[in-house]
């Protein structure tokens, strides 16, 4: 593995981090509430790369979608 393939991964777990942390609260997390709460590299990944983790979470047990329009997630389990 290159070393640009290590920070991409990290860089998509640090949102998926980031996403379902927000995910916990009432209103669950939205594209805009993980860019407003998050810091320059957040916001440079873009919706696309939100729902994917969003998609990813989801498959993986740890939350689950609460609206699809707008896409909100809501967690249901910590994570490790």
């Amino acid at each position: 593995m290159k070393s640009d393939e290590f920070c991409v991964d990290s860089t998509e777990m640090i949102l998926k981090r980031h996403v379902h942390a927000h995910g916990f609260q009432a209103d669950g997390c939205t594209w805009q509430l993980a860019k407003q709460r998050g810091d320059r590299a957040i916001r440079s990944m873009g919706s696309k790369k939100f729902a994917a983790a969003v998609k990813e979470l989801v498959a993986l047990g740890y939350g689950e979608v609460k609206l699809e329009k707008p896409l909100t997630y809501s967690s249901l389990r910590e994570m490790p």
